[in-house]
């Protein structure tokens, strides 16, 4: 933090200096009582200001630091007026960039007194932004001075694409190792529990084989294997020229919602999800589970941005090099060419389940025929779904207009369905 003082009426500075010539080349009482005033009023400006300086101070705090688009953003904002003169007026000016949201107003703080106050916004746009720098600023009751708080730091946030749980596709099953149970043991709890192994301290007593451990008079535990169904990929296709329409009904938000929403359901099936967008930056996320794999994802599609120059013929080349024997490839597009198909056997040679979902050119006022490519796309032996506009989601400003419903993780690490008030 910084503070700086000014004075922003130069007037009384020239008046105060007419009235001290004219006092001692012309003494009169008039003058003298002018310049005792005109001083006086001088010196309480600056040592009013002077003591809000030392003693007036902000701070803001964001209450929720996970939010994503729909939810609703909330800081608190504190004034502190340690001095014994009141602030008659504090006008906050923020520097934010998240859209829709401005902390910009004016306050009063008494002496010895806190101002609190909260600003809100509903969050819309999916992103990375900062909240900050901003600045306070007052003066003292005559205008005559003005002091400036600056705090240059600014808090990044980042806006996650919203989890929606009611999809109009179905997330490929996949296989592993020919829907044979896995060889490899899992670190996490599954459904295929297939041996036991001695307890160690760190493990959870809920997977304690009291039987076992009875029968053995020592504490013995499952020995979970993963799942048979394998990881899986989701690949969104962000070449600048494929994409269509604008803000929320775009192709690139639709594409983004449908992966954050196929990877929520992915790992709560306690599969590995992985992850490859192919814009101007890339990123390729290995397949994980759990929560944390959730969190990485989100942040992925949160930065991910349609202005990519890589074809989806050499996408689908990067992901065969990247993925093993098993997984299940789901990829996102809204290509409205066939020469990217050929790309697709490779994969299916490799052992790697491929699924496609096209969204509708048409419908986001496109040219092309969706339908023909989804025709030769099962020709070759793959699954397709077609997607149309609106078919995703809620619209955000019809989500202001009722109520909808939001999952949301606790401090124990439930999730828990809210229904926010329009």
């Amino acid at each position: 933090m910084s503070t700086r003082i000014e004075l922003r009426l130069r007037l009384p500075l020239i008046l105060l200096a007419v009235l001290l010539l004219t006092a001692i080349f012309l003494p009169n009482r008039i003058w003298n009582t002018l310049l005792i005033g005109l001083g006086g009023l001088f010196l309480a400006a600056y040592l009013w200001v002077r003591a809000l300086a030392q003693g007036l101070y902000a701070q803001r705090r964001l209450r929720f630091g996970w939010v994503a688009v729909g939810d609703q953003l909330e800081e608190l904002f504190e004034i502190f007026n340690d001095s014994a003169v009141p602030a008659l007026w504090v006008q906050v000016s923020d520097d934010s960039n998240v859209p829709g949201y401005r902390a910009a107003v004016v306050r009063s703080v008494g002496g010895g007194q806190v101002d609190r106050w909260r600003e809100t916004a509903v969050c819309q746009q999916r992103g990375q932004f900062h909240l900050g720098p901003w600045q306070i600023r007052t003066s003292d009751p005559f205008g005559i001075f003005s002091l400036t708080q600056f705090y240059p730091l600014a808090n990044e946030i980042i806006i996650h694409p919203p989890i929606h749980g009611r999809l109009p596709v179905q997330l490929p099953s996949g296989e592993s190792s020919g829907q044979q149970r896995v060889r490899h043991h899992s670190w996490q709890a599954t459904l295929n529990a297939a041996s036991v192994r001695p307890y160690q301290p760190q493990d959870p007593q809920r997977w304690i084989h009291w039987p076992i451990s009875a029968h053995r008079d020592h504490l013995y535990v499952r020995q979970f294997d993963q799942d048979a169904a394998g990881d899986v990929w989701l690949l969104l296709d962000l070449q600048a020229e494929s994409q269509l329409g604008r803000g929320a009904n775009s192709t690139e938000e639709q594409a983004v919602l449908l992966a954050a929403s196929l990877s929520a359901r992915a790992l709560r099936q306690n599969r590995a999800v992985g992850l490859a967008t192919y814009g101007q930056q890339p990123q390729v996320l290995p397949p994980a589970r759990g929560r944390g794999q959730q969190w990485q994802i989100l942040r992925a599609l949160a930065l991910a941005q349609a202005d990519g120059t890589i074809d989806l013929a050499l996408a689908l080349r990067d992901l065969g090099r990247v993925a093993k024997r098993g997984t299940t490839a789901v990829l996102i597009t809204a290509s409205s060419t066939a020469d990217w198909l050929p790309n697709l056997l490779p994969l299916a040679q490799q052992g790697i389940q491929s699924s496609v979902i096209l969204l509708d050119r048409p419908s986001f006022g496109g040219e092309g025929s969706t339908l023909g490519l989804r025709q030769a796309i099962r020709q070759l032996g793959f699954h397709c779904d077609v997607i149309r506009q609106g078919e995703v989601g809620i619209p955000l400003e019809e989500q202001q207009r009722r109520g909808f419903w939001e999952f949301r993780v606790t401090a124990s690490g439930r999730a828990v369905a809210i229904q926010k008030p329009g």
